[in-house]
C-alpha cells in the first residue's frame, strides 16, 4: 500500500516590512512553498505588493497579494505597545543589552519620565505580564479576524522584529479563531535584543543554536517549540552556492582585482554621526599609502538617505557601493526582494579581505565566508565616543567578538593596524574557526535553510508539533 499524499496547507504569510522579502521571497522560500503544492496568501506593505505579485506569477495555488496596511494597529494602538516595549525593556535591565537602549531611549523628557515610572512599578509587578493583560484586553481588529475567516488559513507564517508589533492584529486574530503563529525572528540577535512577544507565537523558526538558546532563555519557549532551520537568504553563502568570480565582479566595477578590498558595513541610526567621520579618516590613510594598495568598499546601512550616501562620493580610496546607489536612485527599498541583491551580497564578500562594522549580522555574513571583521567600538568628533563600545558589550556582540578572527577596535589606529593585518592575509589562519562559529550562529553553510524552513512549515501547519 502507498502512503497518502499530504494534504496540500493553506498558509497565511505575513510580511510586516520589506526586510522579510529577502528571508522568503529573495530566498525563493515562498516558491518553494508554492512548487510543493501549498495556497498561499501574502500580506504586506502596499508599496511593495506589485512586486510581490510579479515575483510569485505564475502559480495557480497564490491565493493572493494584498496590503497589510488594514491589518496594522493604528495610532492609539501603536502607543500603548510602544509602552509595554520600554516596559519589557525595563524588566530585562539587568542585561547590558537594554540598559543601553534606554539610555538610547531616554532622551527626551517624556521618555525619561516614563521609563522612570516603568521602573517603580516594575519593583512591585511583573511588567510583561501585566503588558500582556493590557493587550488582552484590547479588541483584536475586525479587519484582521475577517482576513482569517476569509483565507481559513492551516498556519499563519510571520517573520517578525518583535519590537514593532507589525504583526501583532494577524497574530491575536490567528490565535483568537485556533490557528497557530509561527514566527520567524528576523535576525540572530532578535530574540535578545528586542524585547518580549506581546503575542507569543505558538512555535519559533530560528537561525542556529544560539538563537535556540535565546529562545528558551529569555523568552521561556520549551526546546521542542523551536526549530533551527538557518535563514534560508543565507544559502548563498554555502560552498556550493553558484557565485561570479572575485575578478569579474571587481572588474565590472572598474576596479582592480589586484587591489585588496576592505568593506566597511554601515550600521542603524544610533551611530550614523560617526560612520562619515571614520570613512574620511580611512580616506585619508588611503591616500597617504598607509594602507597599502587598498579600497575601502563601503555599503551603508539600507535606512541610510540618498543624500548621506551621495556626500561621501569622491573620497580618495572609497568606493561606494554600486548597488545601494542604484536602489536609492530609483527610489527602491536596499530591502529588496531581487535574487541577484543576494547575489551581489555574496560577490561582495567573496571580493573583500575582510569587514569593518558595527553590525553583527555583517560579522556572521564575513565568517561564513572565512573571512575576519574588525569591531568598531569608537566614535570620532562627538562628546561620546565610547558609545559604539558599549554596542560591543552587548550580549550577543560579546558572544560574536570572543571568536578567533573577530578584532575589537578602541581607536583609529587599531583599525589602522586591524587593516594592514587584514590586508597581509594574518587573519587567513582564523578562516575555518570563523566559518565553524559562524555556522553555529546561523546554521546555512550546507545550503539547505530554505529547504528546512518550508518541512518545519509543513509540519506545524499539519498538526505535527
Amino acid at each position: 500500500m502507498t502512503n497518502p499524499v499530504p494534504r496540500p496547507l493553506s498558509i497565511l504569510l505575513a510580511l510586516s516590512h520589506t526586510f522579510h522579502g529577502r528571508t522568503f521571497l529573495a530566498s525563493g522560500a515562498a516558491g518553494m512553498l508554492l512548487d510543493r503544492g501549498h495556497r498561499l496568501t501574502v500580506v504586506a506593505p502596499q508599496g511593495f505588493v506589485p512586486r510581490i505579485r510579479s515575483e510569485l506569477a505564475g502559480s495557480g495555488l497564490l491565493d493572493g497579494v494584498e496590503p497589510i496596511e488594514p491589518y496594522l494597529g493604528g495610532r492609539v494602538r501603536d502607543r500603548l505597545r510602544a509602552v509595554s516595549r520600554t516596559a519589557s525593556y525595563v524588566q530585562r535591565s539587568a542585561l547590558s543589552t537594554y540598559r543601553h537602549k534606554l539610555v538610547v531611549r531616554t532622551v527626551s523628557k517624556r521618555a525619561a519620565l516614563e521609563t522612570r515610572a516603568l521602573g517603580a512599578l516594575g519593583r512591585v509587578l511583573d511588567l510583561e505580564a501585566l503588558a500582556r493583560a493590557v493587550e488582552s484586553r484590547i479588541p483584536v481588529k475586525a479587519a484582521a479576524l475577517a482576513l482569517i475567516r476569509r483565507v481559513k488559513p492551516d498556519l499563519v507564517v510571520t517573520p517578525t522584529f518583535i519590537h514593532d508589533t507589525q504583526d501583532i492584529e494577524i497574530a491575536k486574530a490567528a490565535r483568537r479563531l485556533g490557528v497557530p503563529v509561527a514566527a520567524f525572528p528576523a535576525s540572530w540577535d532578535t530574540l535578545t535584543s528586542k524585547g518580549f512577544f506581546l503575542v507569543p507565537p505558538d512555535a519559533l523558526m530560528v537561525w542556529g543554536e544560539d538563537s535556540l538558546r535565546h529562545a528558551v532563555q529569555y523568552h521561556g519557549y520549551s526546546p521542542d517549540r523551536v526549530f533551527v532551520t538557518g535563514p534560508p537568504h543565507f544559502d548563498i553563502y554555502a560552498p556550493t552556492a553558484s557565485a561570479e568570480s572575485r575578478e569579474g565582479f571587481l572588474s565590472r566595477r572598474g576596479i582592480s582585482p589586484d587591489k585588496r578590498v576592505v568593506l566597511f558595513a554601515g550600521t542603524t541610526v544610533t551611530y550614523w554621526a560617526d560612520e562619515p567621520l571614520q570613512l574620511r579618516a580611512l580616506s585619508r590613510l588611503v591616500e597617504r599609502g598607509e594602507l597599502g594598495d587598498c579600497v575601502i568598499w563601503y555599503r551603508p546601512h539600507p535606512r541610510r538617505s540618498y543624500r548621506d550616501v551621495t556626500d561621501l562620493l569622491g573620497l580618495p580610496g572609497v568606493h561606494v557601493d554600486d548597488q545601494i546607489l542604484r536602489q536609492k536612485a530609483e527610489g527602491r527599498s536596499s530591502y529588496s526582494i531581487e535574487r541577484e541583491d543576494l547575489a551581489h551580497y555574496r560577490g561582495l564578500l567573496d571580493a573583500c579581505d575582510g569587514v569593518v562594522t558595527a553590525f553583527s549580522t555583517m560579522i556572521i555574513e564575513a565568517a561564513l565566508m572565512g573571512k575576519p571583521s574588525l569591531v568598531v567600538a569608537f566614535g570620532l568628533g562627538d562628546e561620546t565616543p565610547e558609545r559604539l563600545l558599549q554596542h560591543s558589550e552587548y550580549e550577543h556582540m560579546r558572544d560574536v567578538i570572543s571568536t578567533p578572527g573577530i578584532t575589537l577596535c578602541r581607536t583609529l589606529e587599531e583599525m589602522q593596524r586591524g587593516i594592514q593585518r587584514m590586508i597581509r592575509g594574518e587573519y587567513a589562519a582564523f578562516s575555518e574557526v570563523l566559518r565553524k562559529r559562524a555556522g553555529e550562529i546561523a546554521h546555512c553553510l550546507d545550503g539547505k535553510a530554505r529547504e528546512r524552513i518550508v518541512q518545519v512549515i509543513e509540519r506545524i501547519g499539519r498538526g505535527r508539533v
